[in-house]
């Protein structure tokens, strides 16, 4: 039981915090702010938290720098950002993978990314690309089933992370085929062998595929994600192949669990009205990419939506990942 006496004085020590919370959130931003980027410079991440960042450096009025922290599937930049003061200070540029695929997969996680971490605005939306090599002499995703199941395990296909993996896994489980799924350190070296012929395809995404497709170096043979996309018209869905697969990655900001409410809001805002500008709008269309300008609330419910959508395609097949 709380004395009388102390009542008063907690009251006013919690009146004082509250009121403290809401002047730091006044004065934000009042130094340079740092984003985590959990893959290479040159990454999709990377390039669109760049982006932004820029934005929100003349829009705020303080620095907003990217930091790149890559390795264990984005593992070792999340874990960074989560245990970072909980101030605004410190964003995370999260993706699908470290933020809802790694945990059922069965990584080994020092954070939790439902727990650890605060939904703050979408950065892009984008579908994985099925391309195959023109060695392979796959045209089309039957060709590459037909392939799959007369020689199981011998088509080989790469992945560079854990999204990639699970696309992979949900494709086999979908069309009933084993493909020998190979681990590359990065987009461009599985590109460079794809054209060589060393292996037979990989997993990519619009800007890459359509840059070799458009060159006849490569072909595309489906999209992983529910719809068409409108950066490569031509290009059929899995869904139209019989493999009716959804399946779209997504680059997102975030911030250390307990951020101050304001100033998650205050980000949010700043990223809607740069997605909203017209150079911003462009140059996504031109990697096939796509945002949705969600709401703090809405893209919390989003990120609900991945946590359990993720958890059950994991889950179901069985997936295990590996670095």
């Amino acid at each position: 039981r709380t004395s009388p006496f102390l009542a008063p004085l907690l009251a006013i020590g919690l009146a004082a915090a509250s009121l403290g919370a809401a002047a730091q959130a006044d004065r934000y931003p009042s130094k340079p702010v740092k984003i985590i980027v959990a893959y290479p410079p040159g990454s999709a991440t990377d390039v669109a938290a760049r982006r932004v960042a820029a934005k929100l450096t003349t829009d705020l009025g303080q620095s907003f720098f990217v930091e790149n922290r890559p390795g264990a599937f984005g593992n070792i930049g999340g874990e960074v950002a989560s245990q970072a003061p909980k101030d605004g200070y410190t964003l995370f540029a999260g993706t699908t993978s470290e933020m809802v695929i790694n945990k059922p997969g069965g990584m080994k996680m020092r954070f939790d990314p439902a727990r650890d971490f605060t939904p703050i605005a979408l950065l892009f939306t984008s579908q994985p690309v099925l391309v195959a090599s023109n060695a392979s002499k796959f045209s089309t995703v039957a060709d590459l089933v037909t392939a799959a199941k007369a020689r199981p395990g011998t088509v080989n296909w790469s992945q560079v992370n854990a999204f990639q993996q699970v696309v992979l896994s949900a494709f086999e489980k979908a069309a009933g085929v084993r493909l020998n799924i190979i681990p590359y350190k990065g987009t461009a070296l599985a590109m460079n062998d794809v054209l060589g012929g060393q292996i037979d395809g990989m997993v990519g995404y619009p800007a890459e595929a359509m840059a070799q497709v458009s060159a006849g170096k490569a072909k595309a043979l489906a999209l992983g994600g529910a719809q068409r996309n409108a950066f490569m018209p031509g290009t059929p869905t899995l869904g139209e192949a019989g493999y009716p697969l959804d399946l779209v990655v997504w680059g997102a900001f975030f911030a250390p669990a307990g951020t101050p409410q304001a100033i998650v809001e205050q980000v949010n805002r700043a990223v809607l009205a740069a997605n909203r500008q017209a150079d911003i709008k462009e140059a996504l269309a031109k990697t096939g990419s796509d945002v949705q300008l969600y709401s703090v609330p809405e893209f919390t419910n989003f990120m609900n939506a991945e946590y359990a959508k993720w958890d059950r395609v994991v889950k179901e097949g069985n997936i295990k990942l590996t670095e």
